[in-house]
């Protein structure tokens, strides 16, 4: 039975690692998986069967460490990438080449040529045009379009490597929010049953939605995390977190079509929408990207992280620095170091409720007794708080009501317990099925003695559902005093 039984000191902000080719090699997953608390494919990169191995190495090793570490698939959306290279092109500053359609000959006579997969984008460029590549790291002006060619001069070199993203400036191509690749992808996900699907580009709260159904008729109830990364997502942000269950910051994106200068505004305001609705929110892109080459990170990667955790995200992600990078452990272990700190320097909460939700708490049970729960561990200096949750709605909603008090999330369901990993300050338990309150509160009673020393006059706050074990059912807590 995986456990996460860490003291009532345990870092609060979570951790995600991408999954990636240096991850791979000796005894590196393992070792990442002792700090890591999430895991994430990238369905962008890679083959199933890669894919596949990956994703049962993980679920290995997280019984043989007694972690419960949920798998989430970053589904790649309606993304631009360049094609396929031999090797990385050297986009010099000022030199002429050109974007081709694969399948046709590599045009002679220019700097450099790189496959562009996607008809589209043949249609609707226009010279005069600029294109930002790899996430903004280059950018080259369209001088002129042929069939299938498109000529291009280099404004801001660099060199650009296989599969990087590709964003024409002022293009507005109206596109399905879930391609075909996306759909085999969904498929697989299902099939092997990840713990959630990551959305990219998200617009409106109907892109979710589609998602939602396609995984339904698919037979899977993964929830989704909304990748927020457009201009339109911006405008309708709160629709999207109503049907979500999360949201991810995914700033790579957010820089290129908005400007990076407004990337740390926004993400303040992302993070404080999901925290008004009772979301996870996940920071992500470029957390600590030295080390994609470096043994540790710039002091100005540690306070990009200490601020996202100070803005109140729940967790911070690794992409290509655990992925492809030359120090994908000690990444993992240095994001684990400035998480604790930063941690150990957040300002205390007082459980406080958020205006937009006053009106929920005249209707809802669980949020009534979820944040009632949070204000009296936070008034009577409670050790714990034990949210028992059959789906993980009622931790998700004390997650991110509590104040200091550390919360553990007891549940029947392993998919459940892996799932709250991702829930800031929650360690997940997973408790065998009774049929009474009684026997519920003694296994976690013996736990609670056994792992985190709890002494006589110590206290824990409970809450659960009754009957038991009924989603969205909870409607009752108890104070229990040892």
């Amino acid at each position: 039975m995986p456990v996460q039984a860490m003291g009532d000191d345990v870092r609060k902000t979570k951790l995600v690692m991408t999954l990636g080719p240096a991850l791979m090699q000796g005894d590196r997953l393992r070792e990442s998986l002792r700090e890591a608390d999430a895991v994430r494919l990238n369905a962008s990169h890679g083959d199933l069967e890669t894919r596949l191995d990956a994703l049962q190495k993980v679920r290995t090793l997280a019984r043989e460490l007694g972690r419960s570490i949920p798998v989430f698939l970053d589904l790649q959306g309606p993304k631009w990438r360049v094609g396929l290279l031999d090797a990385p092109l050297d986009l010099a500053d000022g030199s002429e080449g050109c974007f081709y359609a694969p399948g046709n000959p590599v045009p002679g006579g220019f700097s450099w040529a790189a496959p562009l997969p996607h008809p589209e984008l043949f249609e609707g460029a226009e010279p005069g045009q600029h294109w930002l590549l790899d996430d903004g790291a280059i950018t080259v002006k369209i001088l002129a379009k042929e069939p299938e060619l498109l000529k291009a001069v280099v404004v801001i070199g660099g060199p650009l490597k296989a599969r990087k993203g590709v964003h024409p400036i002022g293009m507005d191509i109206n596109v399905d929010p879930l391609t075909e690749k996306d759909h085999a992808d969904i498929r697989w996900g299902v099939e092997h049953e990840v713990d959630l699907f990551a959305q990219s580009f998200v617009r409106r709260a109907s892109d979710v939605q589609q998602l939602q159904a396609i995984i339904q008729h698919l037979g899977g109830t993964q929830p989704i995390i909304a990748k927020i990364e457009h201009p339109t997502a911006l405008a309708h942000l709160g629709e999207i977190l109503d049907v979500s269950w999360g949201v991810m910051v995914a700033r790579g994106d957010l820089g290129v079509e908005l400007g990076v200068e407004r990337v740390p505004g926004l993400q303040k305001q992302i993070i404080k929408a999901a925290r008004r609705a009772l979301k996870p929110v996940i920071t992500a892109t470029q957390m600590l990207e030295s080390m994609i080459e470096h043994a540790q990170p710039t002091r100005a990667e540690a306070s990009d992280v200490a601020n996202a955790i100070w803005d109140g995200t729940d967790a911070v992600m690794l992409s290509a620095e655990s992925a492809t990078g030359a120090h994908p452990v000690e990444a993992i272990q240095w994001l684990a170091r400035i998480a604790e700190e930063a941690d150990a320097n957040v300002k205390q909460r007082t459980p406080t409720l958020p205006a937009e939700l006053a009106e929920k708490v005249l209707s809802r049970t669980d949020i009534s007794v979820a944040f009632a729960a949070c204000r009296t561990a936070d008034e009577i200096n409670a050790r714990w708080i034990v949210a028992f949750t059959e789906g993980g709605g009622t931790a998700r909603m004390v997650s991110r009501l509590a104040g200091h008090t550390p919360v553990l999330g007891a549940t029947v369901d392993e998919v459940t317990a892996r799932r709250m990993g991702l829930l800031r300050g929650v360690t997940s338990l997973l408790i065998p099925r009774v049929s009474s309150t009684d026997e519920m509160v003694a296994v976690v009673r013996e736990l609670l003695v056994a792992k985190h020393e709890l002494k006589s006059f110590d206290r824990v706050v409970m809450t659960m559902g009754l009957p038991l074990w009924k989603t969205g059912s909870t409607n009752t807590m108890k104070v229990m005093t040892f």
